[in-house]
């Protein structure tokens, strides 16, 4: 009789936890403002670029340039609708010349480049590329070139 009790009790148990469990799943629950504080709704993108460049010589030349473009697609997403695809570029060069053109007696020459990219996207899919390249030419010529490329989405929600 003992063992018939415990496994009615058992069962019993089993019954009410998965009960409960079913419960509490269909029903929504609110959150407070600390756990609304860590939830990001909607897609975004960000990218951002530096670009630096000095020289010194008899002849001294810099140049930079640096862009950026960000686009948003419509959500395919009826009723959320800031969950649209989303990609960024951005880009960046500098350039740098220094020398003496021949000049004896001059101090020494220096060329440098800097060129930074970076981005970020939000999205269960998520793209994020950045290339990097510096060269060094005769003459004291340096060419630096920076590119990001970020995309996200919200796939098969």
């Amino acid at each position: 009789m003992k063992a018939h009790a415990r496994i009615l009790i058992a069962g019993l148990a089993s019954a009410g936890s998965a009960a409960w469990a079913a419960g509490a799943m269909a029903a929504p629950t609110a959150l407070t403002d600390g756990q609304l504080d860590f939830v990001t709704a909607g897609n975004a993108a960000s990218v951002a670029s530096s670009t630096n460049a000095a020289a010194a010589g008899a002849l001294a030349l810099t140049g930079t340039t640096s862009g950026s473009i960000v686009a948003l697609e419509a959500s395919p997403y009826p009723g959320n609708p800031d969950l649209g695809p989303v990609g960024a570029a951005t880009d960046g060069t500098a350039v740098a010349v220094g020398t003496n053109v021949g000049l004896t007696g001059e101090p020494p020459t220096n060329a440098s480049t800097n060129v930074t990219t970076a981005g970020v996207a939000n999205g269960n899919q998520v793209i994020n590329s950045t290339v990097n390249q510096t060269v060094q030419g005769a003459g004291g010529v340096t060419f630096q070139a920076g590119w990001t490329f970020v995309y996200g989405a919200f796939v098969g929600l």
